[in-house]
């Protein structure tokens, strides 16, 4: 996932919003001006969209976190759609900085990543806040979701408290150095991960924001969806992580596909999240 580059999987969710049903997309909340419906983070206010099932509620709730890039609430239009179409609220929101949303974008690199990755968690951790608030939002379940760079904002704003689950799709536990480093080898090369996961072996340079501390605190129950063929995020390493903090007992659960890429081609990301959050009941 280079990060200047907008997650590829929101093609995918896209595709998801062709043919999804159900759900309509709610205003509510405060306003900002011209923005529209709008929730506090800091000194911003996010713009946002709330999908809701039918019925009076309260029903149980997620908050989707970005992919790298100037990610917007529309990205998860169609997957939001379907999972409101089975009982769940979900708040989709514009990055600070991008589309009607305030703050200022900037772009997560090595350097700024504990910085950035904390006030984008703080953003997602908002964003469940004001979720709970919710009179249609049961407040003891409120998860996080969000695909790629969402794999450490996601356990970041978990690590403040109050998540119910975490749902990770083609989301990396590696560092953000390493990442970067694995994706300038593997992106758009046909090169054997065989080869890649020997040269991220010798990987010596920065790290910047890692994921796996957080992770190792965590007690969220979490679930990561992820493609085999995946060459923006290095899916061997990603899942040795995980094997090893399942096996320390933390509630980790993946799956791996083994011919999708980054984008997850193929794969019916809506069925495997349902089936997860219906064991988090």
């Amino acid at each position: 996932m280079r990060m200047n580059v907008r997650w590829a999987g929101t093609v995918a969710l896209s595709a998801l919003a062709a043919t999804g049903c159900g759900g309509a997309s709610t205003p509510a909340g405060a306003t900002g001006g011209d923005s529209g419906p709008t929730f506090p983070s800091g000194d911003v206010r996010l713009s946002y969209a709330l999908d809701l099932p039918s019925g009076p509620g309260p029903f149980p709730a997620l908050v989707f976190g970005h992919g790298s890039g100037r990610s917007t609430k529309q990205e998860s239009a169609g997957l939001a759609s379907r999972l409101a179409a089975r009982g769940y609220a979900v708040l989709r929101y514009d990055k600070r900085g991008v589309g009607l949303s305030g703050g200022t974008y900037e772009g997560v690199g090595v350097a700024n990543s504990e910085r950035m990755i904390g006030l984008l968690a703080g953003d997602l951790a908002a964003g469940a806040a004001f979720l709970a608030s919710r009179p249609e939002v049961d407040p003891r379940r409120v998860g996080l979701i969000g695909g790629s760079q969402a794999g450490w904002i996601v356990p970041a704003a978990a690590a403040r408290g109050g998540a119910w689950c975490m749902v990770l799709l083609s989301g990396p536990t590696v560092s953000v150095g390493e990442e970067i480093f694995y994706s300038g080898l593997a992106d758009g090369t046909t090169t054997p991960f065989e080869e890649l996961s020997r040269r991220l072996a010798g990987f010596g340079g920065a790290r910047g924001f890692d994921p796996r501390p957080v992770l190792e605190r965590l007690d969220v129950p979490g679930f990561w969806i992820l493609g085999g063929q995946d060459r923006s995020i290095p899916t061997r390493e990603t899942v040795a992580i995980l094997e090893q903090l399942a096996a320390a007992g933390k509630p980790y659960r993946w799956v791996v596909h083994p011919s999708a890429g980054h984008a997850l081609e193929g794969v019916d990301v809506t069925a495997e999240v349902l089936a997860f959050l219906a064991g988090q009941r």
